[in-house]
């Protein structure tokens, strides 16, 4: 198949946004990435899944890189997004493991960590992308530990436990590594284990 856009793909994208065009073909990407792999998925198996050709792709994306990049995007912003929706000021003490539950409940992890899984092994395959997963990954944990010094700046009563740093960093490392080894924890849930944990670790002053 031509990298260029057919005639019709060229109608169809002029009747649909843009911004839909990019979403479809992030969401597209994002399920045979973790399906397939990012090696053995096809550009024109995403579009044809994003319900265009090739020449979609293109007109949206650099390279295969920049849509795999793009998708990790995507994929982290919605993990950070569903933390900073539930995660406020003013939730209660005795609350915040609940809400911890549920913000790790809001998306699909299997899936989300398929992503990831492929993105770093494509990084250590192609290092000039390593730059890009570092980033994505120092933007999630930065937005982890500023949710975790809003919440424990507004509640000067509880005590973590430990520095809030090490508090964030634990948290993300103990979800990550409860969802690579999910095959081998049979029905445990990471949400429900990282909620535990902030139970576990917070105390009254």
């Amino acid at each position: 198949m031509s990298d260029a856009a057919s005639p019709d793909d060229r109608q169809t994208a002029a009747r649909t946004p843009r911004a839909e065009v990019r979403e479809r073909l992030l969401v597209a990407g994002g399920e045979l990435f973790a399906e397939q792999g990012v090696h053995e998925a096809r550009l024109d198996d995403v579009a044809a899944r994003a319900g265009f050709s090739k020449g979609a792709v293109y007109s949206n994306f650099s390279s295969k890189e920049d849509l795999v990049a793009q998708v990790m995007q995507r994929a982290t912003n919605l993990v950070l997004g569903a933390l900073e929706d539930l995660v406020r000021e003013d939730i209660a003490a005795t609350d915040i493991g609940d809400v911890v539950r549920a913000a790790f409940g809001r998306h699909d992890q299997r899936a989300q960590f398929a992503l990831l899984s492929e993105f770093r092994g494509f990084a250590l395959r192609h290092p000039e992308l390593m730059p890009e997963f570092v980033r994505q990954r120092q933007v999630l944990q930065d937005g982890v530990r500023r949710l975790v010094l809003l919440w424990f700046g507004a509640h000067p009563e509880v005590d973590p436990g430990m520095p809030l740093d090490a508090l964030a960093t634990t948290l993300i490392a103990t979800n990550v590594g409860i969802v690579f080894d999910a095959p081998a924890l049979d029905g445990v849930d990471p949400g429900e284990v990282v909620a535990a944990l902030v139970e576990a670790v917070i105390r009254p002053r």
